[in-house]
């Protein structure tokens, strides 16, 4: 999942352009040595998180000589507007990455992997976490694999924690205790918490502040709630009134103030960890969420990788799903950070590699976690209130109003 479902910080030396084959050459087109090139997209935001990517991607070469897979890469924002126009086009890649909140916007392009597909490809979905496995499904059909699935969490800054006097925070700690630490961390130009205009905080803190997420279980919107305005309200307020996080001047959909040691706490995902371990400059803890008047509780993502329909080499790309997504590949990324692994027998390589007290914090997340709840139109939703959004949690702006009228746009 990024987004993360959340990526970090945006790497354009390596981000290569998703658009950058023809249908000829998606799957099917030849190297200068002669093996079958597959094409694959998938988001990245750090250096470490596209070594990572690579390195996955050339285990493929290594399990069959004969095919190449080329790594496509770009952040996590951009991946998502440039995708429905290269899915509909002739630069489509044959295998794409796939997030549970956008499997119904984005069913149409995929492949749908039957029981003839999976088995070719030697692919036993009850290898996998059955929630994951379910959510990238569209009407019942399995559209992509996964490779992660996750709670939200609490990354914090144990070093800024112990600077300011303050004992780390345990899990089940309530949104009190989280607005009391905020406050004595945000001293000398540097803040408690970092703010995000990204829609995803809805759904971060939603379940626990206000009751309900950004998006029905039926796949409404429902920003219009008692509980969605509750929720806004109370995440604006961090910025315009507790002003323990700093005013948002622009996107600010990755960790930077975070990483940076300009914010003592940030919220994302196991995926993060990955750039925890080589960017921050301090020690990282993770704690849940904090609880509040609906207990301690948050969303839980994942994603996975799909065969394109304007794949022109279906066995290769069945070769190729079988490695990105096999037991190698998923440990791999486990030891790494990069993703809590999807596949049930490897989930231990992400608690042994993760920062001290990870797996508790995951596992009490998970048991009290939500599925991640979206619409058919997601990514169009999720631009049209960031947009938006930075003037209202900046304190211009009522959050019913902006609410109101973001659904009211949608359409829905």
């Amino acid at each position: 999942m990024k987004r993360k479902y959340v990526g970090l910080v945006a790497v354009a030396a390596l981000a290569l352009p998703l658009a950058a084959c023809s249908s000829s050459s998606n799957a099917g087109g030849t190297d200068s040595s002669g093996n079958t090139v597959v094409n694959w997209s998938v988001w990245a935001g750090s250096e470490a998180e596209t070594a990572a990517w690579k390195h996955v991607a050339d285990l493929v070469h290594e399990k069959d000589p004969k095919i190449t897979v080329k790594l496509q890469t770009a952040a996590w924002p951009d991946y998502w507007t440039k995708l429905p126009t290269q899915l509909a086009g002739s630069g489509a890649p044959c295998i794409a990455g796939l997030q549970m909140a956008r499997v119904q916007q984005f069913a149409n392009y995929f492949k749908t992997l039957d029981s003839s597909t999976l088995g070719t490809a030697k692919i036993a979905t009850s290898d996998f976490d059955p929630s994951i496995i379910k959510a990238l499904q569209s009407k019942g059909e399995q559209k992509a694999i996964p490779y992660d699935l996750g709670p939200y969490m609490v990354f914090y800054n144990k070093d800024a924690f112990k600077a300011a006097g303050l004992a780390a925070p345990q899990n089940g700690w309530t949104v009190d205790e989280f607005l009391t630490d905020a406050k004595k961390l945000t001293t000398g130009g540097k803040y408690g918490f970092a703010a995000s205009n990204q829609i995803d905080a809805l759904n971060q803190w939603g379940p626990t502040i206000g009751g309900d997420q950004a998006a029905t279980a039926g796949g409404k919107l429902n920003l219009t709630s008692a509980g969605q305005v509750k929720t806004m309200k109370w995440y604006a307020g961090l910025v315009s009134t507790e002003k323990v996080a700093a005013p948002l001047a622009t996107d600010s959909s990755d960790g930077t103030q975070f990483l940076g040691g300009n914010a003592a706490m940030y919220v994302t995902g196991p995926w993060d960890m990955i750039n925890a371990k080589t960017q921050a400059k301090f020690d990282v803890g993770v704690v849940t969420l904090p609880a509040g008047d609906n207990g301690v509780t948050t969303a839980v993502g994942g994603s996975g990788f799909g065969i394109t329909n304007k794949c022109s080499n279906i066995p290769a790309a069945e070769k190729a799903l079988s490695v990105i997504t096999g037991p190698e590949a998923l440990g791999y990324l486990g030891e790494q950070g990069r993703a809590f692994p999807a596949r049930t027998a490897e989930q231990s390589t992400w608690y042994k590699s993760a920062v001290d007290g990870a797996q508790s914090t995951l596992e009490a997340a998970l048991k009290n976690g939500v599925p991640y709840r979206s619409t058919p139109t997601w990514t169009q939703v999720g631009l049209s209130y960031s947009q938006g959004a930075i003037s209202v949690i900046n304190g211009d702006g009522s959050a019913k109003s902006f609410l109101d009228g973001v659904e009211s746009s949608s359409g829905q």
